[in-house]
C-alpha cells in the first residue's frame, strides 16, 4: 500500500481514464461528478472518510465512469492494481468491505439522480452546501465558496447561473449564507439541512 496526497481542486481519477489504484480516502473530501455527452455535468456525490474509489473499475476492468476531484487537501491509502488482484480479491473480509461500499454508491446514485431530476434548485443548492460544509463527523464548518465558481456549481446542479444566482440572493436575504468580497459563506447549516430535507449528495 502507498499514501497518496492530493491538493484542493486536483483530479484524483479522470473519467474515461484507466484506474491504476484502489483508493481508500482517509482524510478530506472528494467530489464525484459525470460529464454527459452533451457537455453538461451532473453531480453524483461527495465522499468523506472512509470511502472507496476504483472498486467498480478494479472489479470489472473498466475505465473510470466519473471524475473524482479533491474538494480540499486529501489523503488516500492506495493499493496498486496488481496488488489488489493478487491479494485483495482473495480476502473474503475485504470483499465484504468492498461490496458494502458498492451498495452505498448504488444507493447514493439513486438518491442523487432523484434529487437532480425532481427537486427544485433551492433544495439541490441547500444539499450541495450541506455536503461541502459538514465534515466526516457531521460537524458543521464555516465553508467559503468563491462566487466565480457559481457557474460551475449551477452546471453540476443542472440549472442556469442566473437561476442559481437568484437562489443565492434569496438565501442571503434569509440569513442562510453571506456574500462578501467575491465569496459566499455558509452561515446557518441547521436551516440548510432542513431545506435539504434529508436529500444530500453524500
Amino acid at each position: 500500500m502507498e499514501l497518496h496526497a492530493f491538493d484542493k481542486g486536483e483530479i484524483v481519477v479522470a473519467a474515461d481514464a484507466p484506474v491504476d489504484y484502489f483508493y481508500l480516502l482517509v482524510k478530506g473530501k472528494v467530489k464525484n461528478y459525470r460529464v454527459l455527452p452533451n457537455g453538461k455535468s451532473m453531480l453524483i456525490r461527495f465522499n468523506g472518510p472512509i470511502s472507496t474509489i476504483g472498486d467498480l473499475e478494479m472489479t470489472n476492468g473498466l475505465t473510470a465512469q466519473n471524475t473524482v476531484e479533491s474538494v480540499n487537501d486529501t489523503l488516500f491509502i492506495a493499493i496498486p492494481r496488481q496488488a489488489y488482484i493478487d491479494t485483495a480479491n482473495e480476502d473474503p473480509a475485504f470483499l465484504r468491505f468492498v461490496i458494502k461500499h458498492l451498495v452505498h454508491k448504488l444507493h447514493t446514485f439513486s438518491n442523487s439522480s432523484g434529487l437532480n431530476l425532481l427537486y427544485p434548485v433551492e433544495t439541490r443548492f441547500a444539499s450541495y452546501l450541506v455536503s461541502i460544509a459538514v465534515d466526516e463527523n457531521d460537524r458543521a464548518m464555516i465553508e467559503e465558496l468563491k462566487t466565480a465558481k457559481l457557474t460551475e456549481i449551477a452546471e453540476l446542479l443542472g440549472t442556469s447561473y442566473r437561476h442559481l444566482n437568484r437562489v443565492v440572493t434569496q438565501f442571503a436575504a434569509d440569513g442562510l449564507v453571506e456574500r462578501a468580497r467575491g465569496s459566499l459563506y455558509v452561515k446557518d447549516i441547521g436551516r440548510l439541512k432542513q431545506l435539504a430535507n434529508g436529500n444530500l449528495y453524500s
